[in-house]
């Protein structure tokens, strides 16, 4: 996941965090992901082996890194740009917080992660950090939401951002 802790001249954002939000009622037991633990298999193990791999892996992880990190400095120059409009909406509730949303792909480029960025929304202002529970309501960050629908290769994601003045 891109690095979404960001700072302008006058304002900084950071990830929302568990303890931000109100914990889900609705939730039964998840998925078993005990999968992701399982080592792998001597078939991909010795993929991974064959001449010149250590070189692909590294050229793939520097162009992941590289493309994860553009979704950061999208974000910052976004929040540059926005700046004097978030805080015009801060003053005017007399808030000290506001909370964003920032929406972006996650696509597969012959095996290496390409992130778009498709949009940020501003999803209003808060009097405090710890108020966020007033905007990101379960119904909000986990119900129904219509979106556009990418071809299988492509997954949409969405970040919910806290900010506040320096």
């Amino acid at each position: 996941m891109p690095n979404f802790s960001v700072q302008s001249d006058k304002l900084l954002v950071r990830p929302v965090q568990q303890s931000d939000i109100e914990p889900v009622n609705g939730m039964k037991r998840g998925p078993d992901l005990r999968y992701m633990t399982l080592q792998d298999g001597p078939r991909q193990f010795n993929d991974r082996m064959q001449r010149g791999g250590a070189v692909a892996a590294a050229v793939q992880y520097a162009a992941t890194s590289l493309n994860e990190a553009s979704v950061s400095v999208w974000v910052r120059k976004w929040l540059q740009a926005h700046e004097v409009e978030i805080q015009e909406k801060m003053l005017k509730e007399g808030h000290g917080a506001f909370v964003l949303q920032v929406n972006y792909a996650v696509g597969n480029s012959f095996g290496t992660q390409v992130f778009m960025a498709r949009d940020i929304y501003l999803l209003g202002t808060i009097p405090m950090t710890t108020d966020a529970k007033q905007i990101l309501t379960p119904e909000k960050m986990f119900g129904p939401s219509v979106d556009a629908i990418p071809n299988k290769a492509t997954k949409y994601h969405y970040a919910y951002l806290i900010g506040q003045r320096r």
